[in-house]
């Protein structure tokens, strides 16, 4: 790659640089359409106001930050912008403006770009456009003193959404132009990478041309939850080697308390019994449902009216000697009638916080929610878990792996769920803030859902953020 770069460029890095460091790594991700659903309010196109900050599962960022081992950080409200039906073009133009704005300069940024250059069929639909644009990215990012993670262009299947169909051609520039950035990553010393190890799990093996596997997308081309999951795997893998793992959840059942106003705010966070904070309550199931078992003292647990389904809850300790709430899905259901994906079968773990840990909070606080979670392989119950944030009321939150279409995969899976930080404007009245985990389960298409479908969540905190 070459490092002639233009005194623009470098006064552009000194500018960066002087900026103050972040106190853990920032992740920033800009991109066309694909790169949406990690922030509700990231649209640059359409821009959408919204007190609640929410990172959709379908989101691939949303995965590879829950799957990374939490030293990465990359706040929704700022360090998203997407350009739906954007080129590779326009994210180049954009990009400076993108750096400037975000408060604090990132260690690396997620590029995903040039899927609607092969779609328009215009004159920047060829290889040498597209692979010019992402070198000129990837050395103004080098430039800045940042590496650059570049999504490939992920399979497409146009006619999926009502589309006319890619040709040869059009397949043989996506194949290239990918085939470039494992090329150009492997010159770059280090600095460049390429998620081409999601490509394997992504596309159709009998298809001619990159088409993806069925459910991977929503429409042929944005991934559903599936998809998503699979691409942010592949991230993941990436930015661990970049920021090794840490591990930011509590380890004991220490608590905010007078004496010690910035510990967690949430009682009995790592999810056992006999504390003494009163046993935790299962609200009765109702619709045919049936709810059952052990609650960690605290907490409080309830599902949905889905007639047949059942959901026991245990207290258990997890492979690595962790204590869990666990939630055993049985019995099953039938869907009918459903036109989209509503996601109206489910269970919900939830804790407001007390009175005298919200005494700790102020005016200009700022805090954030997070929680592990595990699923146990041969899953086909469970589409994905969700964490979220509320203050003053059920419509202020902010939510780690929120709605979506399609659901996960049959592999085990664990990570940690983390919510967008929040500034409070206001100290929090009481039972103005709570917590809540839910397992979402398949709700599309119509037919029968059966077990098993076995989650665990554990060490919840709801923290202040010490200033960067």
């Amino acid at each position: 790659m070459s490092e002639d770069y233009t005194a623009q460029a470098l006064a552009a890095r000194a500018a960066l640089l002087a900026r103050p460091a972040a106190p853990v790594p920032h992740i920033a991700v800009i991109g066309d359409s694909k790169v949406a659903p990690d922030s509700n309010i990231g649209n640059r196109v359409t821009p959408v106001t919204s007190t609640s900050v929410l990172k959709g599962a379908n989101g691939y960022m949303a995965w590879a930050l829950a799957l990374c081992g939490q030293r990465a950080r990359m706040p929704a409200e700022s360090n998203v912008w997407a350009f739906p039906g954007m080129e590779t073009g326009t994210i180049l133009a954009n990009l400076p403006a993108f750096l400037a704005a975000m408060p604090h300069a990132p260690g690396a940024v997620v590029v995903d770009c040039g899927t609607n250059n092969i779609l328009h069929g215009t004159a920047t639909s060829s290889f040498a456009a597209i692979t010019a644009d992402w070198l000129q990215i990837a050395q103004l990012l080098a430039a800045r003193g940042m590496r650059c993670l570049f999504v490939p262009i992920l399979p497409r299947d146009p006619v999926q959404g009502g589309g006319t169909a890619f040709t040869p051609a059009q397949y043989d520039v996506l194949d290239r132009c990918n085939r470039w950035l494992h090329t150009l990553a492997a010159r770059s010393g280090g600095w460049i990478a390429v998620a081409s190890g999601c490509l394997v799990d992504l596309t159709n093996p009998l298809g001619e041309g990159a088409k993806p596997k069925a459910n991977m997308t929503v429409d042929g081309t944005h991934p559903g939850v599936l998809g998503a999951y699979y691409v942010g795997k592949a991230i993941a893998a990436i930015l661990r080697q970049w920021y090794p793992p840490i591990d930011l959840l509590p380890t004991s059942n220490m608590k905010c308390q007078p004496g010690a106003p910035n510990g967690n705010m949430l009682l009995n966070p790592m999810m056992v019994s006999g504390t003494g904070y009163g046993t935790g309550t299962l609200v009765a199931a109702t619709g045919g449902a049936s709810l059952t078992g052990t609650v960690a003292d605290a907490w409080t647990l309830d599902m949905s009216p889905t007639s047949g389904l059942s959901c026991v809850a245990s207290l258990v300790t997890n492979a690595s000697g962790q204590p869990m709430q666990q939630l055993a899905f049985g019995g099953g259901y039938t869907i009918s009638g459903a036109g989209t994906y509503t996601y109206a079968q489910y269970a919900r773990l939830y804790q407001g916080v007390s009175s005298a840990a919200l005494s700790s909070l102020a005016a200009g606080d700022t805090i954030e929610a997070l929680m592990a979670f595990e699923i146990d392989a041969g899953n086909s119950m469970i589409s994905f878990p969700s964490l979220l944030m509320r203050w003053q009321g059920s419509t202020n939150y902010n939510a780690d792996l929120a709605s979506a279409q399609r659901d996960l995969p049959g592999e085990a899976i664990s990570g940690v769920m983390r919510t967008p930080m929040h500034t409070l404007t206001a100290p929090p009245a009481a039972s103005d803030l709570q917590i809540l985990a839910t397992a979402f389960l398949r709700s599309y298409p119509n037919g029968p859902v059966s077990p098993p479908g076995t989650i665990r969540f554990g060490r919840a905190c709801i923290v202040k953020v010490d200033p960067a």
